[in-house]
């Protein structure tokens, strides 16, 4: 089984080699091919120590510096550099089998759970996350009836603090290992590469890949509704993960183990 691993880079100067740690424990796990990572404009030293790590790399890494303007939108950028990964991952040659996508800041810089890991390889999915003891990337997560973003949502703190109670029951409820979800990333996914055919990441809503009815199910249940005033924005990841399991029937779960030891950086601010 061939991989690559892949991840968008910006302003990550502090922890690019505790990142680089925990791939080299990774490299060490299965066969990886390439580390290719997209690297935007920093206001930090973030090309210099992306550049020492290719230097004393034994697997090679790809640095796909991003030589247009930034826009405004985090979320576009992002979009933009993720694409440009996929493009890289699916013209190389010889082809692969699956690709890691991971954060590159704070999200990956502790030290990775090797045994979680080596587990997540046996499971038999088209796209594997992982859990955390502070789950925190609710705005990547579509789970049930909860499918849209609470940033489109009207009390926003009230509908994630709704979606993370009911993320922990349906986890702790379940009797497998895993959970299946709509969408999910949480700093760390292992992507078979056939099942994302054709998909690409994001950053507008779409609302043929959304379901309405759950929408309504929130509405009368919670009485939450779609704030109309907000920008069309939403998660990279909600919209490439919809367009898979739309196009090639993929399936997304999330591994209840914890990859990484507890979160605690600032993704977490807006939970109660």
């Amino acid at each position: 089984m061939k991989f690559i691993i892949a991840g968008c880079v910006r302003n990550c100067e502090v922890h690019i080699k505790h990142v680089f740690k925990n791939i080299k424990t990774i490299c060490d796990i299965i066969n990886v091919k390439k580390i290719v990572v997209a690297y935007d404009s920093s206001s930090d030293k973030t090309l210099l120590e992306l550049i020492k790590q290719k230097k004393h790399s034994p697997i090679d890494i790809e640095i796909l510096i991003n030589k247009n303007s930034l826009t405004p939108h985090r979320t576009q950028n992002i979009c933009n550099a993720r694409n440009k990964l996929l493009q890289y991952i699916y013209s190389y040659s010889p082809k692969i089998d699956k690709f890691i996508m991971m954060d590159f800041d704070d999200v990956c810089s502790k030290p990775i759970n090797v045994d979680v890991f080596k587990k997540s390889l046996d499971l038999d999915a088209d796209c594997i996350t992982f859990n955390n003891k502070n789950y925190y990337d609710f705005w990547a997560l579509s789970l049930d009836n909860f499918e849209f973003s609470a940033w489109h949502l009207n009390p926003p703190r009230k509908y994630l603090n709704l979606l993370r109670n009911y993320l922990i029951k349906k986890i702790a409820d379940s009797e497998k290992e895993y959970i299946e979800c709509d969408s999910a990333f949480n700093g760390l996914g292992i992507y078979k590469l056939d099942s994302f055919k054709d998909c690409k990441y994001q950053s507008l809503m779409d609302y043929k890949y959304y379901k309405k009815d759950k929408l309504d199910y929130i509405n009368k249940t919670y009485n939450i509704e779609m704030n109309n005033t907000t920008a069309p924005y939403d998660c990279e990841h909600r919209i490439y993960h919809l367009m898979a399991k739309k196009m090639n029937n993929a399936n997304i779960i999330i591994y209840k183990k914890f990859l990484f030891p507890e979160y605690i950086g600032s993704h977490t601010n807006f939970i109660d």
